[in-house]
C-alpha cells in the first residue's frame, strides 16, 4: 500500500470527501535520442542536460548579476553540480535596455523522432531571473530550418508552438535577442520535443481504471486505463491538419493522479499508475468533441511483444527483467525494479532455443514463476515491479462499504503437472488443493529444471486455490494497490483478511464512487503441509525430518488507554488505543528434532504495554509493527490490530481505549417567592463523568509452518 499521512487516512472514508484528478500527458517520441546542446556560449553553473528531464523549477542561488538575489536565506551561494536543478545557462549578458549585444541562443539536438507537431520552451518563474521578449524558436532537420516562430513583446514564462509538422526533425533552437531585465543571463528550464501537459478534472470527462494482478504468475493481466478529454480545440481530430494528431505514438506515456482534499485545504496526491499508448488505443466521438484513450500499464505493452534474444543471455533473475523491459526501447531501460533479496537469484537456461520465439509476457512469467516472485505495475513509478508477496493492506470497515461484501468459492486445482527442463522432459505431478477438481494447470518452463524448483513454484500457486473470494464496493481508495492484503472489519470483534487481485476506480462528473475491488483469501494450506498455533507457554519440538521453519512470533496486545474525566467545562479525552503487538516473522533453519522454549507475551493491562513472545533465541521484540495488522498470508488470519473493542484471544490485538467521560451540566435560576424575596439557585443536570478503563489486549502467540523433508 503506497504510503500516506494520517490525515489522508481520515479524509479518505470521510463522510464528506472531495477527490481531484491529475493526469500528465507526454506525447513525445518514446525512442528519442537526445544529443548535444550547443549555443553561443555556456555559464560555468550551466547543466545542459537538464533541459529535456521535465524538472520546471530552477533552484535560486546568488550570482553576480546585478539585483539578481538578496541575502534573505532564500539563495545558495552556489549550485550544488548535478544536484540542483538550474537549467541552461547563457556565458552573455543583456544590457541595459534588455538587449543582447549579439543574438544569443541554445539549440538541443536529438534524433530517432519521426515526426513533430509541437514543442514548449520553459523560461524561470522567478521574477529576478527575468523572461525573453524577442526571441524565435526553430525546429530543424539537418542544419534547415523547417519551422521559424518569431515573438515580439513576449511576457509569458512558457511557450507552447504547434500548427506544423516536421517530419524526422533533429534540433529545437531557442535565439533571444532581447530579455526583460538589463544584466541577466539567457535561462532555459525545458524544451519539450511534443506535448508535456497537466490534465485535471475540467479537462477529463470521464476516468477509469482497472488493476489486476496474478501472484500464482500462471497468467499474465495487466492493468487498463480509459481517459475522455474534451477536444473543443480538435488538436487531436484526425482530420485536422493543423493538429497533432499524427504526434500520437504506442508506447507514449501518461501519468495519472488522484488526490485528496486533507481538512486544511490541500490535497495530497497518489499515482494510481503510469499508462502507454498502444495500438489503436484512441477513438474520437461527437463528431470530434471528445478524444478517448484506452491505455495499457507496462505489463500490458510488454504481454504480446516478441522477445529478441540479446547474444549474452542473463544468469539472475534482475538480468533477465532487465532484458525483458529493453525490448520496449532505450528509454525504457530503466523502467524496473526487482527486490534486492531476489535480484541475484540465479535462472539459467540450457540454451538460447528455450527462450526463442516467446513473448516477453511469458518469458517474464517464466522468470518469476522460478524466483518465487511475482510481476506488477507499480502505481508510484510505473515501473516493472518484480517482488515477493508483502502483509500489508487497508483497514475496511462497513461504514467504508456500499454494501455488505459478496463471497463466492475461489476456483479449485486438481493437480499441477510440470514438465522439466532436464533433459528428459520429466513428467512432475503435484497434487492439488481439491482432487474432485476438473482443472489441472500444464507448466513448461525452461526454468525449472529439478523437482525441488517445480515444488517451490507450485506452493505459490496453490496459495491461490481453493476458499474464497470477496468482491467489496466502496467509495474507493488510490493508496490502495494490487497485492495489498486488506483487513475487513465485519464487526467490533471479527476481521477477516483477504489479498488484492483487481480493483477498479472510477471518476465521473468529479466523483470518484462506485468502486470495485476482488480479493482473495484462498485456504493457503498448501503454502506448507503443516501448522501449528501455539498459545502457552512450554516447550515445543521439532518433528522427525523438519530441518525448516517459517515462524511468525506476536507480542501480546498493548491495553487501551483510560480516558480523562470530563470536567464542566469540557468532556474527557478518550484513552489512547492500545498499539496491536510486535510481529517477527522468518524463515530459520533447525537442527533435527530441536527443543525450543516457549514465552507467549500475556495481554496489556488498560494502559499497559503487552508482554514479549519468545521462541528459542528469537524474540518478537526485534519485529515491528504493521499498519493496520499483520496478515497471516497461508491462513488469512489477522494479528495485532490496533484498538480492539473485543480482541480475540491469542492475536495479540490492541485494545481499544476508554471513552472519556462526559461534560458536567449545570445552570442557574432564579426567580421571588409568594413574599417578594429573590431567589437563586444551581440545577445540576449531571455531573461530570469518569473516563472509562481502556480495554485490555490480548495475549500473543507463536504460528509455525514446516515440511517433512
Amino acid at each position: 500500500m503506497i504510503d500516506r499521512s494520517s490525515a489522508y487516512k481520515l479524509a479518505v472514508y470521510g463522510d464528506t470527501r472531495r477527490v481531484v484528478l491529475r493526469a500528465v500527458i507526454d506525447i513525445s517520441s518514446p525512442d528519442i535520442v537526445f544529443g548535444v546542446v550547443n549555443s553561443d556560449g555556456e555559464d560555468e553553473f550551466s547543466v545542459s542536460g537538464q533541459v529535456h528531464d521535465h524538472v520546471f523549477e530552477i533552484v535560486p542561488y546568488a550570482t553576480l548579476e546585478r539585483n539578481r538575489f538578496i541575502l534573505n536565506g532564500a539563495f545558495n551561494l552556489f549550485p550544488r553540480a548535478e544536484v540542483d536543478q538550474v537549467g541552461f545557462i547563457g556565458a552573455s549578458l543583456s544590457k541595459e535596455d534588455g538587449t543582447f549585444s549579439s543574438p544569443v541562443y541554445v539549440e538541443e539536438t536529438f534524433s530517432n523522432v519521426l515526426i513533430l507537431q509541437a514543442c514548449s520552451v520553459v523560461f524561470p518563474t522567478a521574477v529576478w531571473d527575468g523572461y525573453p521578449v524577442d526571441f524565435k524558436i526553430e525546429v530543424k532537420q539537418g542544419g534547415t530550418a523547417y519551422f521559424v516562430k518569431e515573438f515580439k513583446g513576449n511576457t509569458k514564462r512558457e511557450i507552447n508552438v504547434d500548427g506544423f509538422t516536421v517530419n524526422n526533425p533533429d534540433a529545437i533552437r531557442v535565439t533571444v535577442t532581447k530579455w526583460s531585465l538589463p544584466y541577466r543571463r539567457l535561462r532555459v528550464v525545458e524544451i519539450i520535443h511534443g506535448i508535456y501537459e497537466e490534465w485535471d478534472g475540467n479537462v477529463i470527462a470521464e476516468f477509469s481504471l482497472k488493476h489486476q494482478g496474478d501472484i500464482s504468475c500462471l497468467s499474465l493481466p495487466y492493468g487498463t486505463c480509459t481517459i475522455k478529454m474534451d477536444n473543443l480545440d480538435r488538436r487531436f481530430e484526425p482530420r485536422n491538419k493543423a493538429g497533432v494528431f499524427k504526434s500520437i505514438e504506442e508506447r507514449q506515456a501518461i501519468d495519472v493522479s488522484m488526490g485528496i482534499r486533507l481538512p486544511d485545504g490541500t490535497d495530497e496526491y497518489k499515482s494510481v499508475g503510469m499508462f502507454y499508448q498502444y495500438s489503436g488505443g484512441w477513438k474520437t466521438s461527437d463528431n470530434g468533441l471528445t478524444m478517448q484513450w484506452d491505455l495499457v500499464d507496462i505489463i500490458g505493452l510488454l504481454q504480446s511483444r516478441e522477445f529478441i534474444v540479446p547474444e549474452s543471455l542473463p544468469e539472475t533473475l534482475e538480468g533477465w527483467v532487465a532484458a525483458i523491459v529493453a525490448q520496449l526501447g532505450v528509454n525504457f531501460e530503466n523502467r524496473y525494479t526487482v527486490d534486492a533479496n531476489y535480484a541475484d537469484t540465479a535462472l539459467i537456461v540450457s540454451n538460447a532455443e528455450d527462450v526463442s520465439g516467446v513473448t516477453c509476457g511469458d518469458l517474464l512469467l517464466w522468470v518469476c514463476m522460478a524466483s518465487a516472485t511475482w510481476p506488477r505495475a507499480d502505481a508510484e513509478t510505473g515501473k516493472l515491479a518484480v517482488e515477493p508477496l508483502w502483509n500489508q493492506g487497508d483497514k475496511i470497515t462497513l461504514e467504508n462499504l456500499i454494501s455488505y461484501p459478496t463471497m463466492k468459492a475461489n476456483p479449485d486445482v486438481a493437480a499441477i503437472i510440470f514438465t522439466l527442463n532436464d533433459g528428459n522432459d520429466t513428467k512432475y505431478v503435484i497434487s492439488g488443493n481439491s482432487t474432485s477438481s476438473s482443472e489441472t494447470k500444464s507448466v513448461d518452463n525452461p526454468f525449472i529444471k529439478t523437482k525441488e524448483q517445480a515444488l517451490a513454484a507450485a506452493r505459490l500457486m496453490l496459495s491461490t486455490f481453493g476458499g474464497n473470494q470477496y468482491e467489496i464496493s466502496n467509495c474507493g481508495n488510490p493508496a490502495s494497490e494490487v497485492g495489498d492484503v486488506d483487513t475487513i472489519w465485519l464487526d467490533e470483534s471479527n476481521a477477516t483478511t483477504a489479498r488484492r487481485i483487481q480493483q477498479d476506480l472510477s471518476f465521473s462528473s468529479g466523483v470518484l464512487s462506485n468502486c470495485t475491488s476482488v480479493l482473495l483469501q484462498a485456504d493457503g494450506a498448501f503454502l506448507f503441509q503443516n501448522r501449528e498455533i501455539i498459545t502457552s507457554s512450554g516447550t515445543w519440538t521439532a518433528p522427525d525430518g523438519v530441518l525448516k521453519l517459517r515462524a511468525i512470533l506476536v507480542n501480546g496486545g498493548s491495553g487501551g488507554g483510560t480516558g480523562t474525566d470530563g470536567s464542566w467545562d469540557e468532556a474527557g479525552t478518550d484513552g489512547t488505543d492500545g498499539q496491536g503487538g510486535l510481529v517477527w516473522a522468518e524463515t530459520i533453519e533447525i537442527n533435527p528434532n530441536q527443543v525450543f522454549n516457549v514465552e507467549i507475551g500475556r495481554g496489556g493491562a488498560p494502559g499497559e504495554s503487552g508482554g514479549v513472545t519468545k521462541f528459542g533465541s528469537y524474540s518478537a521484540a526485534d519485529g515491528q509493527n504493521f499498519d493496520p495488522n499483520y496478515t497471516d498470508i497461508a491462513s488469512g488470519d489477522a494479528f495485532a490490530r490496533d484498538g480492539v473493542q473485543l480482541p480475540t484471544a491469542n492475536t495479540g490485538d490492541g485494545g481499544k481505549g476508554g471513552a472519556g467521560g462526559v461534560k458536567g451540566n449545570r445552570r442557574e435560576e432564579s426567580g421571588t417567592d409568594e413574599e417578594g424575596n429573590s431567589w437563586s439557585r444551581t440545577v445540576i443536570d449531571n455531573y461530570p463523568g469518569e473516563g472509562e478503563e481502556g480495554v485490555s489486549g490480548a495475549s500473543g502467540c507463536v504460528i509455525l509452518y514446516w515440511d517433512i523433508q
